[in-house]
Order: structure tokens, then sequence, then C-alpha cells
């Protein structure tokens, strides 16, 4: 199954490939997918700051039923969600106690940055212009 996935991956020519001597891989929409020597993982490139984290079993499930672009899409949404709640808890954290109107007006512009490539995924994924 995995080796289906890399083969995907492959041949989606919207990918960054991003190849070493020691192992091959390619990355889309935050996730790498990488082989090294025959063994396959795929990353979450947007977790845990400068260390990639590897997928759970349940988002391999995923990449196995939609395939690698349909599932990028998917985990890249999972992304900008957990991000625009982070910036929503500190919205309310700003209006609540520091009250920072330089800081609130860079969240906000932020929050909105955010929603634009939420949707621009959403149209991509159904294909809507």
């Amino acid at each position: 199954m995995k080796n289906e996935i890399w083969n995907q991956a492959l041949w989606l020519h919207k990918s960054t490939r991003l190849d070493t001597p020691h192992s091959k891989s390619r990355i889309f929409k935050g996730i790498k997918i990488e082989n090294t020597d025959g063994n396959i993982v795929i990353y979450n490139t947007k977790l845990n700051g400068d260390f990639y984290q590897e997928i759970s079993d349940e988002e391999y499930e995923m990449f196995y039923e939609l395939g690698f672009e349909r599932a990028c899409y998917e985990m890249c949404l999972k992304n900008y969600k957990m991000s625009l709640n982070v910036i929503i808890r500190s919205i309310r954290d700003e209006i609540g106690s520091r009250n920072n109107q330089k800081h609130y007006q860079y969240l906000k512009s932020m929050r909105v940055n955010l929603m634009e490539k939420y949707t621009n995924i959403l149209k991509t994924k159904y294909g809507i212009t």
C-alpha cells in the first residue's frame, strides 16, 4: 500500500522533489513522503516546529483510501483548522487581558490569511473556480 502511495507522489507534478544521496522525498501541501531504501514514511511538516512528525495510523488509512493528492488536501485542511483555532484563542486572550491593538490587528490579519488559504484548498478540492 505504501508503495502505491509513493508512486502516486512521484507522479504528482505539483509536488516538490527533495532528494538526497540517502533518500528520495516529495512534499506537497505540508505533507512529506520519504523513501529510504524501500522504507516509506509520511510526515506532517506543520506540527512540532522543526521536527517533522510521522502521521498516525488513522491518517495512513486515509492515504490508502483517498490516494496521495486528496489525502494531502485533507491533511492541509486539518492543519489550517488547528492553526485557526490557535489564532482564535489568541485573539480571545488578547481582547480579555493585554488589549494590545497592534497585536490584535496582527492576529486578525493572520486569521483572514488562513481563512483565505482554507477557502482556496476547499475550492481546489471540490473543483470550484
